[in-house]
Order: C-alpha cells, then structure tokens, then sequence
C-alpha cells in the first residue's frame, strides 16, 4: 500500500486504471455493435488471453513507473550530494536521448562547474592559509560566534604558547576586545601592538581575521635605515680623511728623530687605526644578513661558548632546551654578551649559564657578578656606552641579530647580589 502513497505511483496507477477502463467500454460496445453476447461468446481460453494482456500491460506500466522513478532519483542523489559540497557525483542518464537525456547532461554540467568552483576556492584558501601561517606578525581568525579557528605561528611571541592550545577561545580570554575598536585590553600591549580587523565570507558564514602588527619592530626598521643611511655618509667621510692623514703621518714617523714624537705618531696612528676599525664594525649594519635556522640544543651552545673563555670560572645551570638559531649569528651574539659580562664582573668572578625551556619558549641567560646595569633606557642605543673604552655597537648589533631569528634580548639587574642578567628568548617551534 506504501506504493499507492507515492504521487508518481498514483499518477500511473490512475492512468492504467483508466486505459483498462477505456477498453473494457471500447469492447463493450464494439460487441454491442456487432450483436455480440459477450458472456456466451467469452470461451475460458479468450478469457485467459485478455487477462494476460492486461496483466502485461500492468508490467509495462510498472517498468514505464520505474525508469522515471530512478530518473528523478538520481537527480535527487545529485542535489542531496551538492548540498552536502560534494560536486564528484555524475548522474548515468536513464534514458539515452531526449528531455530526460538533456536534464542529466544539464545537471551533470553543473556538477563539473561546481567542482571546479570548490577546486579554485580550496586552492585559495590553501594559499590564503599557507601565506597565513608564513607571515612574520601574529594573525587570528574568529568564526561567526567569535571563537578563535585559526591562527599562526607568530602568535607564540603574543602568548608563549601554539594558538592551537587557544582554539575556541573568545576574544576577551586571549586579551583582546572588539568595542569599540578591535585592540589589546591590556594597556602594555596596546602600546606595542597595532590590532587591524577585517571581515570575509566563506560558504555562507562570516569571519573575523585579526591581525597584530609590532610597532616597536617598524620603528626599530625605520631606526635601523636611518643609522645605515647615516652610516654610509660618515664611514665615506671618515675614510676619505683617514687615508691620507695615516699615509702622511706614517712617512712622518720616519723621519722622527726625538722618541717623544716617535711616540706621539704612534698615538695618533693608533687612534687612525681605531678609528678605521669602529667604522667598519658598524658597517656590519649595511650588510643584509642571510639567517640559517637550525635546531641547536642548549648543551651544544653552552660548550660553545665556554671553549671562547677558556680562562673564565663557569657555573652551568643546564635543563633541557632547544633553540632554533642560525649558528654563525647566535656565536657572534653570545661573545658580545659574555665579553660584557667579563668586563663587567672582577678578575675572579663567576659567569652564570642558565639554560632552560619555559610556555614554549627556550630562555638563555648569561649572568655575572659586576656592577649592574645603569641607565637601562639608553643600553641599546648606537655610539652609547657605559665603558670607556667602550664603542656602543655590541649591544645593537647583538639585538639585532637576535630579532632576526625572532627572539628577545632583555639585559636587566639580578635580585639576588649586584650584578646583570642578559637574557636571550626564542619561541619553541612545534615542527
């Protein structure tokens, strides 16, 4: 009876019904025409005729109901399967030619159009997510009940810790606010972090792409091409004046008879000489810098570092850590930071290697026993020093080349004694 239900099936049912019925009218009055008594002239064989002929006129009718059953069928896997964003089912027509026929090819055209939309649309989102994820500034992606879906590495240097351990999360949880304005709740942060907002669609819902952009970091580049432009016009100047007057001097010196001004063009000579080597360590800064990431452990570095300072009296605090770090830079930071802390420390002191990893974050501290730091705010500006003797480069360059392999230096006073702390951080990569 669930047959009778189905409105296609009623549709044919009726049909048969009525055609049964046209010819039973249509003999009944053709034997009424010719004077036929049908009762006596139906002999069982006739009889058994007629039947079969309708009953195979049902079976036709039945094979008729089924081949359009499974047409409008298929077409209704189809539309079931793209509601569902799969575009790969192609739908066999049940008939080969005509309007039934032309329907599949339609349909089957439009599955392949769409295919090729989702494939565009896949690739773009791919692309979109890899550029994304490569991008050296800290970018979230809200969904439409403003639960953080996606973010990227760099969000590592904003919380310490891989965005995933953050997924679902509302803004507010990870400190951030859209009212007025998107922007960090925290007033140290919104100093440093420019927050920029925008919004997309995909697949009918709304999204929230939020992106933080280090302020500190463009000034420093902007900081960073002033000094190189700066540089480049006194280093010309200074080695343009330089090279004569040490030609000069040095035919000068040989003509000194008196050891006092023999002793004099050695002076000044050697104040050329210096001059011409302080130039050319800051012209370090105008040379780009090529930086190799390797995975290096903190066992490696530590043992680096002592075999420079043979002499020095180490004390190792050392825990497991690993550090992603071009090799060449990391060396040339950590002498910077060690000859400072010999400098700094008196002739028998102990320099402290503290070696540890903390939220995902690998931390390196070199400790000494001097003086402390004074005058912290001017500690990372060029020609500035505390020494003498000092040149005021060892400390930028070594910032520099440690933000070039996306870490932190930070050179603060110990709690415990009088003394300093240089602690260099760098983000833990998960891959």
């Amino acid at each position: 009876m669930a047959i009778i239900k189905e409105p296609l099936a009623g549709y044919f049912i009726v049909k048969f019904i009525l055609l049964v019925a046209v010819e039973v009218f249509g003999v009944a009055a053709l034997s009424w025409h010719l004077d036929i008594n049908l009762p006596t002239a139906l002999s069982t064989s006739t009889a058994l005729i007629i039947t079969s002929f309708l009953i195979m006129q049902g079976v036709l009718f039945r094979q008729l109901y089924m081949r359009c059953k499974h047409s409008f069928e298929r077409c209704s896997y189809q539309a079931e399967a793209w509601l569902k964003r799969d575009f790969s089912l192609r739908a066999k027509p049940t008939f080969s030619t005509g309007v039934v026929a032309h329907l599949h090819q339609q349909l089957n055209g439009v599955s392949e159009m769409l295919q090729s939309e989702k494939t565009d649309e896949d690739v773009q989102s791919f692309l979109v997510a890899e550029l994304i994820s490569v991008l050296n500034t800290p970018i979230f992606i809200f969904d439409q009940r403003m639960q953080l879906c996606f973010g990227n590495d760099e969000c590592v240097e904003l919380f310490q810790k891989p965005w995933q351990t953050l997924r679902y999360s509302p803004p507010e949880a990870i400190g951030l606010t859209p009212e007025p304005n998107w922007h960090f709740i925290d007033p140290e942060r919104n100093k440093r972090w420019q927050v920029r907002h925008s919004t997309f669609t995909r697949q009918n819902s709304s999204y929230h792409l939020v992106a933080c952009i280090d302020i500190h970091q463009a000034l420093r580049d902007q900081e960073l091409q002033a000094w190189q432009r700066l540089i480049r016009v006194i280093s010309h100047e200074i080695r343009n004046s330089l090279t004569p007057v040490s030609a000069i001097l040095e035919r000068l010196q040989t003509r000194a008879k008196d050891p006092r001004d023999n002793e004099a063009f050695n002076i000044v000579l050697e104040r050329c000489f210096h001059l011409q080597d302080f130039i050319h360590k800051y012209s370090q800064l105008n040379q780009p810098i090529k930086v190799d990431l390797r995975r290096i452990s903190g066992l490696e570095l530590s043992q680096s570092i002592q075999s420079f300072f043979p002499e020095v009296q180490w004390q190792v605090e050392l825990s497991p850590a690993y550090f992603h770090v071009d090799p060449t830079l990391i060396n040339q930071v950590l002498i910077n930071i060690v000859k400072n802390a010999i400098e700094a420390s008196s002739a028998h002191a102990t320099i402290t290697l503290k070696i540890y990893t903390k939220d995902n974050m690998a931390y390196f501290e070199v400790i000494d026993e001097g003086n402390g730091v004074a005058n912290s705010d001017n500690l990372f500006v060029p020609f500035y020093s505390t020494k003498q003797a000092g040149e005021g480069i060892g400390l930028y360059i070594s910032r520099y080349f440690v933000e070039q392999m996306s870490g932190t230096v930070n050179l603060t006073n110990r709690q415990d004694k009088t003394g300093a702390i240089c602690q260099l951080s760098f983000p833990v990569l998960i891959n």
